[in-house]
């Protein structure tokens, strides 16, 4: 049986530059493997579904080893990617805290009758879904929460279900001229009453 194309997936460990070696048979692959070029890491096989292990193994014990040289050089690479790596993190928290402190002073600053978004759970009430929202709820608001919950449980009622959780926009003050009803949408999940007990 003639052997299938093989094809690796190598990393050059100075330049970090990655690439596939390809190879028309085993044998030229076992034989490059054998004197695998200096700093070229083999990182495992390419682009293919299924090759038999007892060829992977094969081409596994063929590879010429590290030398310190390349270890060296592996550890640096590897050293350079976490460094890098945590640079990333850092950078990505200050540029999530700058974006915190901007939203805050949005929020402080915003119009206080613009629209309150409201999640509710039976088992711990209504909170701000919003935590950097610095308003407090008012009565208006809660009563049409508790108002839209009352109808929604009325709907599933006969199925045995109730209202588990919510989220709902509404107009915590004066409403707009063209609105009619305080609350402006919502979304709920209902439960079996059971899990309400």
């Amino acid at each position: 049986m003639a052997s299938s194309p093989i094809q690796l997936r190598i990393r050059n460990l100075q330049s970090r530059e990655v690439g596939v070696a390809a190879f028309e048979t085993e044998s030229e692959a076992l034989l490059w493997l054998s004197a695998r070029p200096a700093f070229v890491e083999v990182m495992g096989m390419a682009g293919q579904v299924s090759v038999p292990t007892e060829v992977q193994e094969r081409l596994r014990a063929a590879m010429r080893p590290m030398d310190g040289d390349e270890r060296l050089a592996e550890r640096e690479m590897e050293l350079a990617v976490e460094k890098e790596d945590l640079e990333r993190e850092k950078a990505a928290r200050a540029h999530e805290v700058e974006a915190q402190a901007r939203h805050q002073e949005t929020m402080r600053t915003a119009d206080p009758e613009r629209l309150m978004e409201i999640r509710w759970r039976f088992d711990s009430g209504m909170i701000l879904t919003d935590a950097h929202d610095p308003r407090s709820i008012p009565d208006v608001a809660r009563d049409a929460v508790l108002a839209w919950i009352a109808e929604r449980n009325e709907w599933v009622a006969a199925r045995g279900q109730t209202v588990g959780e919510c989220t709902v926009k509404v107009w915590p003050g004066k409403m707009p001229a063209k609105e009619d009803e305080r609350v402006k949408e919502g979304r709920f999940v209902p439960v079996t009453a059971d899990e309400k007990r």
